[in-house]
Order: structure tokens, then sequence, then C-alpha cells
């Protein structure tokens, strides 16, 4: 009896820690049917721009717009002779206005979507695509924020170098859990921002960061006869009113002797 009841409960919490998290697969579609199509050298890039919450949960585990992060959906079917190098870094996303829509890494977006942050950015080309700006201040240091604590700020008389967090915090075992500190990135997460934090597992958690890992475009290339159909993903200011006046671009590369300009 006693075995039962210890296999129900392992059941029970193996059912609760993955109840919230339910992967979605991406289903394939013909070129026709996304919302802007180029084919050049026997390769055709097919592209949908997701901005809302409803397309983007039909993907993945939760919406992105919520923490500022919009998806673009690129299917590269490659029907040549030659494979394609994709070359994601090098990918641009412009605004109706010509200003370029920041990179998102796959790891920013679960952390924020996990943790109910939103996603601001301040990028410039040529640079990894997120870093933390010099005004950038763990809360628990700023004096102007609710959160601060004096005995963890090293400039307040108050510090206590013996309160076991900053003991942990110098051994990079941060048990406030935040991303303040990240060196070389350019993407700020911020914890005041809107969006729906969960209460996961560690193991669940570790599921949705694999699940929006495998969906993200990678650089290596397409082979020809293969299609490779997954998503990009962009931090924005603000919800976009429409996706029309985007424009997602993919310079030269092999087996792509011209830019290639998707227009939505």
């Amino acid at each position: 009896m006693r075995r039962l009841a210890i296999l129900l409960c392992m059941v029970f919490l193996s059912t609760v820690c993955l109840a919230g998290f339910k992967a979605k697969t991406i289903k394939p579609k013909k070129p026709d049917q996304f919302q802007a199509r180029v084919t050049a050298a026997d390769v055709t890039y097919a592209a949908d721009f997701l901005a809302r919450e409803k397309d983007q949960k039909d993907f993945f585990y939760k919406d992105l717009i919520s923490s500022n992060i919009v998806a673009v959906r690129l299917a590269v079917i490659n029907r040549g002779a030659q494979e394609v190098d994709l070359q994601v870094d090098t990918i641009r996303l412009l605004a109706p206005d010509g200003a370029e829509v920041p990179a998102v890494g796959a790891d920013i977006v679960a952390q924020a979507v996990l943790k109910g942050l939103v996603v601001s950015a301040e990028t410039r080309r040529r640079e990894p695509p997120v870093s933390v700006g010099t005004s950038t201040r763990d809360p628990r240091y700023d004096p102007t924020d609710p959160r601060y604590d004096p005995s963890m700020d090293p400039n307040d008389p108050r510090y206590d170098p013996n309160d076991p967090r900053n003991r942990d915090r110098r051994y990079g075992n941060d048990p406030y859990g935040g991303p303040w500190g990240r060196p070389s990135v350019d993407v700020v997460l911020n914890p005041g921002g809107g969006g729906s934090g969960g209460d996961l597992s560690r193991y669940e958690s570790q599921l949705v960061e694999k699940d929006f890992g495998d969906k993200l475009h990678m650089s290596e290339p397409v082979l020809p006869g293969f299609t490779r159909d997954r998503f990009l993903y962009f931090s924005v200011k603000e919800k976009p009113a429409a996706t029309q006046g985007y424009t997602l671009r993919l310079p030269p590369a092999k087996g792509r002797p011209q830019e290639v300009i998707l227009r939505f």
C-alpha cells in the first residue's frame, strides 16, 4: 500500500510540473500561404510577422508580445543545387520608419516569458544582439527603487558583508534570481513590466527554454532539397499597431547572390 501511495504521489507531481508547459509543433505550409515570399536562385524565402498574442500562442508556450517581443517565422525552401548560408546574425528586421528592430536570443525570450518581464532594447549593429546599458542597476542597490536593500549595497554604511546573500552573490549564486550584471548583453529585462509570471518548476522552465531554443533559426547552411522553417525573435518598444510596413532583409551570402527583401 505504501509503495502504491508513493507511486501515485510521483505521478501527481509529474503532472503538476508539466501541466503548464505544452510544446507546440510547427505545421508546414505552402509558400503562398505566408504573408511575404520571394524566390531567388531556386530558393524560396517565405515569412510571417507574428505580433498578435493569438498568433504567437499558436506556436509558443505563452504569448511574447506581453514582454515586448515579436517573432518572425522564416521558411527557407532550397530547391537549388547548392547549400544556402542563412547567417542569422546578419538578418535585419526594419520597422516602417526604417529603424532596425533589435534581435533577441532564445534564452532572453524564455527568461522574459517565464518571469513575466518586459524586454527593452537599445542596440548597435555589428555588436552582440543584446547588451545591458550603463544605467542598468540591480534594484537592490538603487536607493530610488522600493526594492532597495541597504544591507546589500556596498556603497551604503549599512552594508553587511556577512549577509549570506552577499556571500552567494560574490560566488555567482544570486538568490534574487535577477538578470542584472550579465556581461556582453544589450537587452534589459525590466522586472517592473507586464506579462503573466508563473510559479514553474525548474524542470518545466528548462523545457520552455529548450523549446524556444529549438524553434530558433540556426546559422548552419540549408542543404539542397531541404527546408528550414523556424523563428527569429525581436524586441519592440511597444506592440505594433499593424505588421504592414515591416521589412526583413537577408544580405547576400553563399547560395544567395543578391539581397533578399521580404516586405510585410
